[in-house]
């Protein structure tokens, strides 16, 4: 893959993304009353997606730090196996390879993934790159449209539950694993059913124990 030109149509479904969700993020925090300028800011050095959203309620309300942090590490606790999935394309740079960590969100892991189309490092980070480049500017037109919105629109925050539906579908549709679909179903009605408070991390971690468990899993983990 010529790494610059091959990277651009391949984070194109991304960026289709990126830039309205990057927007709609800006729209709110500016419509929360925060000063403007912590909303790219927090997507140059926080850039987190669903986190970024809830931080916007969270801060508009006077939440306290600790609690902000909490939220945080249940919210983001899936990346840590992330991370692992991906550690074949992990950069051996001192700034590669603390930023590529950094930089892992649910839609460039999806990519990377599913793609098929990266293979080495270098690439992957280019990817990991472009795609926050787009939340940003996505966020910067969000913080300027603002100005010229009428305040309290409802309903842009469910921007982002509608692109997790379209990973999750787009997911299904290319792998075909109904094993997994039935699997990760069965985990979020345990979660919701028992432990809802925790959802996001209860069902991760069912997933993780029972994948770990499966026979077949260690088998394929033992050629790798």
């Amino acid at each position: 893959m010529d790494t610059w030109r091959g990277v651009v149509p391949l984070t194109l479904p991304v960026m289709m993304g990126y830039l309205p969700l990057g927007a709609v993020f800006g729209v709110l925090w500016v419509d929360a009353g925060l000063s403007w300028y912590w909303a790219p800011l927090m997507s140059v050095l926080v850039y987190a997606g669903a986190l970024q959203y809830l931080a916007v309620g969270m801060l508009a309300a006077g939440i306290g730090w600790i609690d902000l942090a909490v939220a945080a590490l249940l919210v983001n606790f899936r990346h840590l196996f992330y991370g692992l999935s991906l550690y074949h394309l992990l950069p051996k740079g001192a700034l590669g390879r603390p930023y590529f960590i950094f930089g892992i969100t649910d839609e460039t892991y999806s990519l990377l993934s599913a793609s098929g189309q990266v293979k080495d490092s270098k690439t992957a980070l280019l990817v990991t790159l472009f795609n926050q480049g787009y939340w940003v500017l996505g966020t910067l037109a969000g913080v300027l449209l603002a100005r010229g919105l009428p305040p309290g629109l409802q309903g842009l925050d469910f921007a982002l539950t509608a692109l997790f539906t379209v990973l999750a579908v787009e997911q299904i549709r290319a792998k075909k694993d109904w094993g997994a679909v039935a699997l990760g179903l069965l985990a979020a009605a345990v979660a919701g059913t028992w432990v809802s408070e925790y959802f996001l991390l209860a069902a991760s971690l069912m997933l993780v124990l029972v994948l770990l468990a499966w026979p077949e899993a260690k088998r394929e983990a033992a050629h790798v």
